[in-house]
């Protein structure tokens, strides 16, 4: 296996890819961003002019009563079916042509991919049945292919979405300013749960520049990467394979328990044993801090019935569970206090929710 690089890359995300690869790229943003947007706005406009999401009468948490009265109306239009149809299509092939560019340029670009060593594995073979499925409609799922965390991070999020959502610009932001949001000023000890390649756990790491991060996630691939990102950056970060639930971590070893976008992929007996998980290593007065998916109950008719059936046709099994379930009472169950779940976006997406672990505990 390379090893680390002594020189650093400084090209963009899409200079890292060959010729044909932001070729095929580039016509999905194109599709994403133009046609589709485009036809978007029509279904909801006619969505909106039906009536059938009056807000004097529609209750949202009820998502399958939403559902039950706008999914006729939108497959009856045309211009739905085609949106349905790219967004499926686009989905598919996005990550399958990121792997593809990345194998034409193997010799060059896993140099750039892999860590001085392998993330340790600690979950000694015993992996959750639910990290079998194939999220984000990812082929073979996130370890698929050895440097998939390279390929997602430097390929699909970088070159791809931060065109279609962030107009290029940083669409991981958010993810500093609810680093920010953690109760206390400073923490001693970080537990970073289901870290990907690295995109909060290097927020962390801006925001708590004297605290020991601790990051651990299912995916070996994405691990390896976020290993290499936080050596480039000249990070100590400690990774670890192991699952969010199942952590292997000492108990009262942390002040600071945090995730984002992490519950919403889990069912919501794992999302009560993560809670579980999180109580048990925190010290008394420590905190969880976790980012996810909005609840519908607080969302407009229209963004409840896009977010499920976005998450329907999108590879989110989970996501409707995680939306319709009182992951505040969750954290109460779990022995928590001072619970606190709020809108980081207005509109009712994402969703911060923050507790204390009591100081007798």
């Amino acid at each position: 296996m390379s090893t680390v690089s002594a020189q650093s890359d400084t090209r963009t995300p899409g200079q890292r890819i060959d010729q044909r690869g932001r070729a095929e790229l580039e016509f999905v943003v194109a599709l994403r961003t133009g046609m589709t947007s485009a036809l978007r706005s029509q279904v909801r406009r006619r969505i909106e002019e039906s009536g059938v999401l009056d807000r004097d009468t529609v209750d949202t948490s009820d998502i399958v009563s939403v559902r039950e009265a706008v999914d006729p109306l939108v497959e009856a239009s045309a211009a739905h079916r085609f949106q349905a149809a790219t967004l499926r299509w686009s989905r598919e092939i996005s990550t399958a042509r990121g792997v593809q560019a990345f194998d034409r340029s193997r010799e060059r670009l896993e140099t750039l991919a892999v860590p001085s060593s392998p993330v340790e594995d600690f979950t000694g073979g015993e992996v959750p049945r639910y990290w079998s499925y194939e999220f984000h409609a990812t082929e073979g799922g996130w370890d698929g292919h050895e440097h998939m965390g390279f390929v997602h991070h430097e390929m699909v999020y970088h070159y791809l979405l931060t065109k279609i959502y962030g107009g290029g610009g940083d669409i991981f932001a958010l993810r500093r300013a609810f680093a920010d949001r953690a109760p206390a000023q400073a923490y001693r000890s970080i537990v970073d749960l289901g870290c990907g390649t690295g995109q909060y756990t290097l927020k962390l790491a801006e925001a708590y520049p004297d605290a020991r991060i601790t990051a651990l996630d299912l995916s070996q691939s994405e691990l390896n990467y976020a290993k290499r990102r936080s050596e480039d950056a000249g990070l100590d970060i400690a990774f670890r394979r192991a699952a969010a639930e199942k952590t292997g971590l000492a108990d009262g070893s942390a002040d600071l328990v945090t995730s984002y976008i992490l519950l919403h992929e889990m069912p919501p007996h794992a999302i009560r044993s993560v809670f579980d998980e999180a109580f048990r290593l925190l010290e008394p007065g420590g905190h969880v801090h976790f980012g996810d998916v909005g609840a519908y109950a607080g969302r407009s008719g229209y963004d409840a019935w896009n977010d499920d059936w976005d998450a329907e046709h999108g590879n989110e099994p989970w996501w409707r569970l995680a939306a319709t379930t009182d992951i505040a009472q969750i954290a109460r169950e779990a022995g928590f206090v001072d619970v606190e779940r709020y809108e980081l976006l207005p509109g009712g997406h994402p969703m911060g929710t923050t507790a204390r672990k009591p100081e007798e505990a």
